[in-house]
């Protein structure tokens, strides 16, 4: 394989982003006996809107999703935080995307460097590190980076030139997988990166001559094995 490194995406990539949300909005609907779905998903698109444009100061976009979302709702930002907490403990093994324990041990198995490069949003990096450890993800992982402990978030340049630093690897050996268009597709290709996009609406293709569109995470074997 002519890349050496793979990194992933982790909400809506290794674990089911959907799940995870509607457990935070029933968690934070039962501490505060209203319907808060519509809020909480506002707030996510402003949040995705403004890192879109950097409009975010570098490692403020967990916190300021907590702070909007907690002022929409005027509420303390506790409580935010214990919906957070409480949705975490909801959980269960349906939060693992089908068919990525199979993509993960190809990855391992071909002796790839495997990372992960996560935003965050209403829950801090430390709970999505326990989940990845209680069904057994983590281990895949050489390291994981978040934009909450780096100071820096997708499509930001720096979210994915700092694991190529720590590794000794140049763009062009580096793949970037993941499910949004512009924080995971675009943010790597932008890097000189080839990027992977995950689109479930989309019938795979081949864009230019670094980046591939597929369906199905298990597509990933496919390409790993034909195109790097």
């Amino acid at each position: 394989m002519k890349v050496k490194m793979i990194s992933f995406d982790v909400w809506g990539t290794i674990l089911n982003l959907d799940l995870m949300l509607k457990s935070f909005i029933d968690s934070l609907n039962e501490l505060i006996g209203g319907d808060v779905s519509e809020d909480v998903m506002m707030v996510r698109k402003r949040i995705k809107e403004l890192r879109k444009d950097f409009e975010i100061e570098p490692g403020r976009d967990f916190e300021l999703s907590q702070k909007l979302l907690a002022e929409r709702l005027n509420l303390e930002i506790d409580v935010i935080r214990r919906a957070a907490a409480e949705a975490m403990l909801k959980i269960n093994e349906s939060m693992v995307m089908d068919g990525m324990h199979q993509v993960l041990r190809f990855v391992e198995d071909n002796g790839l460097r495997s990372v992960i490069i996560g935003n965050v949003m209403f829950w801090p990096s430390s709970y999505t590190r326990l989940i990845l450890e209680r069904f057994r993800l983590a281990e895949y992982f050489n390291r994981q980076y978040y934009s909450d402990e780096v100071g820096a978030y997708k499509p930001m340049k720096e979210i994915f030139l700092k694991p190529l630093s720590e590794f000794g690897v140049s763009p062009c050996e580096a793949v970037h997988v993941g499910d949004s268009f512009f924080e995971d597709f675009r943010g790597a290709l932008d890097v000189g990166l080839h990027a992977v996009l995950i689109s479930r609406r989309s019938r795979p293709e081949t864009i230019g001559e670094m980046g591939f569109v597929i369906e199905d995470v298990r597509e990933l074997i496919t390409l790993l094995k034909t195109e790097f």
